[in-house]
């Protein structure tokens, strides 16, 4: 190999060492970069869901507590009269129903018996007491309470509130938020997909509807978006019980996935099941992929033009006038007449070079064979 591609492909290489170099840290800190908008994109979706539902919450309660204190439900409680309740709230259920996803207006006796479902007005007279720990709590402490359930239809937002008269206790009331309503407004602001799984061994409570686990100690879908999408998750073990938040990543049919699961509380703080997120971040990678892709072409590029580029200036500034230098000791030590003034072009070493040769010519022929002076 010749002495100028040697010098262009060792500069070249060493271009590119650096190029690479550059690159990679590029590279590592936009994925690191990545991840971290992950992460905070996933805890911003589930905090869009925790807020959703703690809203549900306090429009439930409000509904809840003004019923307790309105004088003719009061009344018509006293009398025992359920017809006349059912009329009396029939529209504001519809209204509620439509505007605010409750699903349940429930009112209870004293001794915790179900006395109207206005959702349905023929299926009373259960006793709740040993299922309905929420119902128990504001019927003994006479005080709100709020927050999810399980019940006999299922997991819940739900609201008591203690129906009173001076210090008697007339009953207890409760409005009830469906969740897969709220679930389904969430995906339509995020563009995320949520699941709530339940834990039969947890609550107690195999809720009617939920996908069913295939042992007591898994999980049941009670609630979801994409039920294919999370059964799948559940089907591969990317979905647990956990006491902390905890994210990940999963490939689920050709597409990236990440995941957020944090832990499902009821109104009491009793870990009862798992909220999961799941984020389709597959534009986002492919993002990312290009942009690796794009700087290992720059390096190539680089490379390449740096090849060329070292090429040509070492051919322009070393070996056309090294080999300048040659013909021209050639001809002085052949006597050809070559002209022996230095040049005036090119590096000044060269220049000096030229000088010395050309002195060392003059000398030469001013000598004899001998040795002495011609």
């Amino acid at each position: 190999m010749t002495l100028d591609r040697s010098l262009a492909l060792v500069i070249a290489v060493l271009f590119g060492l650096i190029l690479s170099a550059g690159a990679l840290v590029v590279v590592g800190g936009g994925n690191r970069q990545l991840s971290t908008s992950k992460m905070n994109e996933m805890q911003a979706t589930a905090l869009l869901l925790t807020s959703s539902m703690a809203q549900a919450a306090s429009l439930s309660a409000t509904h809840a507590d003004r019923m307790a204190r309105d004088p003719l439900v009061i009344s018509l409680m006293k009398a025992g009269d359920r017809e006349g309740l059912t009329r009396l709230l029939q529209p504001a259920y519809a209204a509620l129903a439509s505007e605010a996803g409750v699903n349940m207006l429930h009112f209870h006796t004293a001794d915790i018996k179900s006395f109207l479902r206005v959702q349905d007005p023929k299926n009373f007279g259960q006793d709740l007491s040993s299922i309905r720990p929420m119902i128990l709590a504001a019927n003994r402490s006479r005080v709100l309470q709020k927050g999810l359930e399980v019940g006999l239809a299922g997991l819940s937002l739900r609201a008591v509130a203690p129906i009173v008269e001076g210090e008697t206790l007339i009953g207890t009331v409760e409005v009830g938020v469906e969740l897969k309503s709220l679930i389904e407004l969430a995906k339509s602001a995020s563009g995320a997909d949520f699941a709530l799984f339940l834990s039969p061994a947890m609550t107690g409570l195999s809720p009617q509807g939920a996908t069913q686990p295939k042992d007591l100690a898994g999980l049941a879908i009670e609630a979801a978006t994409d039920t294919a999408l999370f059964q799948t998750l559940y089907d591969r073990r990317e979905i647990g019980l956990s006491r902390e938040p905890v994210q990940g990543m999963a490939e689920v049919e050709g597409k990236s996935f990440g995941t957020f699961a944090q832990p499902l509380l009821d109104y009491s703080g009793r870990m009862i099941g798992t909220i999961l997120i799941a984020r389709d971040f597959s534009d986002l990678d492919s993002g990312f992929r290009r942009a690796v892709a794009t700087a290992a072409i720059v390096t190539i590029v680089g490379m390449i033009a740096a090849f060329s580029v070292v090429t040509i200036a070492i051919r322009a500034m070393v070996i056309r006038p090294l080999a300048d230098l040659a013909d021209y000791a050639e001809a002085r030590a052949a006597g050809t007449g070559v002209d022996a003034s230095p040049a005036e072009d090119g590096l000044a070493d060269y220049r000096r070079l030229r000088r010395a040769i050309g002195a060392l010519s003059d000398g030469a022929s001013t000598r004899t064979p001998d040795g002495g002076a011609a």
